[in-house]
Parts: C-alpha cells; sequence; structure tokens
C-alpha cells in the first residue's frame, strides 16, 4: 500500500528532496502516526527499551544534580528510539524518507490536526521520550525495580 509519493530526478544532493531534484515528497501523515503507534507498541521495541535500561540505569543517582553521563546516556537512548521508529517507517512505508517527512509533520502539528486519536498518543509519547527529567526517573525506577528483584 504506496503511503508516499517521490518523483526524482537525480539523487546524491544530501538529504534535502528539493535539492535532490525532487518534487513534492507527500506522505499520509495520519497513516504514518498508526505506524508509530505499532512500533511504540511492538513487543520487540519496548523490550529494547527495558535491555537499555537495565544496562545503564546504574549509573543514576536519585539526587538533585545532574552528571554529564545522565545527558549522553540519555542522547544514546534518544538515538535508540528514533532508530527504531524511522526503521519501522522505512519497512512500512516506500521511499520514506524522516527528513523529507519532519516538515509535513510540524505543518499537520500547527494545523491542529494532531490533537487526537493516535496522532495525539504518539506525540505525547514522543515527548516523554525526549524530556530529560521523564527519562531520569525511569531509569532510577528501572534500578529501583532491579534491586526489588534481587532483594525482594
Amino acid at each position: 500500500q504506496a503511503r508516499a509519493q517521490v518523483r526524482c530526478a537525480r539523487s546524491g544532493a544530501g538529504s534535502d528532496p528539493r535539492a535532490a531534484g525532487c518534487e513534492a515528497m507527500s506522505f499520509d501523515v495520519g497513516y504514518c502516526f498508526q505506524v508509530m503507534m505499532q512500533c511504540i507498541d511492538d513487543p520487540e521495541f519496548i523490550a529494547t527499551r527495558k535491555r537499555f535500561e537495565r544496562e545503564n540505569c546504574r549509573e543514576f543517582e536519585d539526587q538533585e544534580e545532574n552528571k554529564l553521563s545522565y545527558t549522553i546516556i540519555h542522547n544514546k537512548y534518544m538515538q535508540l528510539i528514533e532508530m527504531w521508529i524511522e526503521g519501522r517507517m522505512a519497512q512500512v512505508i516506500a521511499d520514506f524518507s524522516m527528513d523529507a517527512f519532519l516538515p509535513q509533520l510540524n505543518d499537520y502539528i500547527q494545523s491542529g490536526n494532531a490533537d487526537q486519536g493516535d496522532a495525539k498518543k504518539v506525540i505525547e509519547i514522543l515527548n516523554s521520550f525526549a524530556d530529560f527529567l521523564s527519562f531520569k526517573e525511569m531509569m532510577l525506577d528501572a534500578c529501583a525495580n532491579i534491586f526489588a528483584e534481587i532483594d525482594p
């Protein structure tokens, strides 16, 4: 099921579709949100996130001051999330390009269309992934759960 339309005369101009000689690249943004929701709900994606939490949570301490290492780990986490979502989008949507999709996504959000259904849920979830304080709390919870398993 083709959900993207691409017309390129040449390639190799970086990530800007206009520079590559492309006419408009358009995506069914509502469908893209459905694909993102499927990715977020995918048991393998959830397991990968949980594994990341287990592998990195011991670095975090429940204190007000934040270490530089927390930011580095959060950046790795964001890369993991982005890689999963972009990979799923590319598997499901022919010729998917995140660079081409993001301007359309911004227009979609600005128009108010993202205030309902899957779009709203996905945006809330992605914002929680990106928020550093939410991430730190998630890592502290993961560490507490590990210790609870060890010493019930």
